[in-house]
């Protein structure tokens, strides 16, 4: 037992040093494609590194605790915030707009879980990533009487990947896609709704990955192409903006810093907790790693411009059979920036 007991505690300080030289890795080098590919599970790293440490304070290893000081250190300093208590705003009397995004894993058989998280969602707007055809018949179908106005892009090539789609209840100005081709269509959808008597400008985002899944070895680039292009399109917007969608991205992604420089993180204004919103591997359909691995990333998001102020920001305890679990989020319309 003791030689069992001692290699626990070399093991603790050796994952406790590692994970420490990742962290100074990221100070000195947070954007090399070593980088790019350990911030996946950063997040995750730095979770176990507190739960371990918690460990050794309740069985008085008080050295071996040491060792993972520092990654529990910046779990405290990158997420600490996040489990304080919320301030709770009603805000009675601001026009409020109830948005959600949900990636739908390309489901093409078990749609009516899903339908209806939209229906008890109570979005306003609602927008879907990786929509089959079968998903676009059943919303038009199923849905059209809770979302009269509807913009939804059909898969191209029989892929339900590059299917996606705005819901809403109000009315739908303006909408279109971007790009038709490279790297992979249909990444972005913008669309224009009037509401509170103003235009409020609607991006409904899917990066590309980074890992290889359309054939593509590990390359970050057409992810930061297409984030440029975001930017840059959006800045030629006036008045309200949202961006929602898969982002594929995490908050320590280097393109997260770059979003949130010009844009706020409904998440990080008034959610609560880490955030997860994937991969779910609970539901045989969606199934691509083990069922009995946590969720452990944080891929779905809402930013919003200065129009809108953050009342409510929330990860929906289903998945519906997604790999993903839809994010919800509440906005109060202040004024036009």
């Amino acid at each position: 037992m003791r030689r069992i007991g001692r290699a626990l505690r070399l093991l603790t300080a050796a994952y406790g040093i590692s994970l420490s030289g990742i962290l100074l890795l990221r100070l000195v080098d947070g954007n090399g494609s070593l980088m790019q590919r350990l911030n996946i599970l950063l997040t995750l790293l730095l979770l176990l590194a507190v739960l371990l440490f918690l460990l050794l304070l309740i069985f008085r290893q008080w050295r071996w605790a040491a060792c993972v000081s520092p990654p529990v250190a910046a779990f405290v300093l990158l997420y600490g915030v996040q489990f304080l208590p919320r301030p709770v705003d009603h805000s009675a009397g601001v026009p409020q707009l109830r948005l959600l995004t949900y990636n739908l894993h390309a489901e093409r058989v078990h749609l009516a879980p899903m339908l209806d998280i939209i229906r008890q969602s109570g979005a306003d707007v609602v927008a879907l990533q990786e929509m089959s055809w079968q998903m676009a018949n059943a919303v038009e179908a199923q849905l059209a009487e809770d979302y009269p106005y509807r913009s939804l892009y059909r898969e191209v090539n029989d892929n339900p990947y590059h299917g996606r789609g705005l819901l809403s209840r109000y009315p739908l100005l303006e909408t279109e896609i971007w790009p038709a081709t490279y790297p992979i269509p249909f990444r972005l959808q913008r669309g224009v709704i009037a509401f509170n008597s103003q235009r409020v400008n609607l991006y409904n985002f899917h990066a590309p990955p980074s890992y290889p899944i359309f054939g593509q070895g590990f390359n970050v680039q057409p992810r930061a192409d297409q984030i440029d292009a975001l930017i840059e399109w959006v800045h030629r917007e006036s008045g309200a903006v949202v961006l929602l969608g898969d982002f594929n991205i995490n908050d320590l992604d280097v393109n997260y810093g770059r979003l949130t420089a010009v844009f706020t993180d409904v998440y990080r204004e008034v959610g609560w907790g880490l955030g997860f919103t994937g991969p779910d591997w609970s539901h045989p359909q969606s199934q691509e790693g083990l069922p009995f691995i946590p969720i452990h990333q944080r891929m779905d998001y809402l930013f919003f411009n200065t129009a809108f102020r953050a009342l409510d920001a929330r990860v929906w305890p289903q998945s519906g059979g997604s790999d993903h679990r839809p994010l919800f989020a509440v906005l109060a319309l202040e004024t036009t920036p």
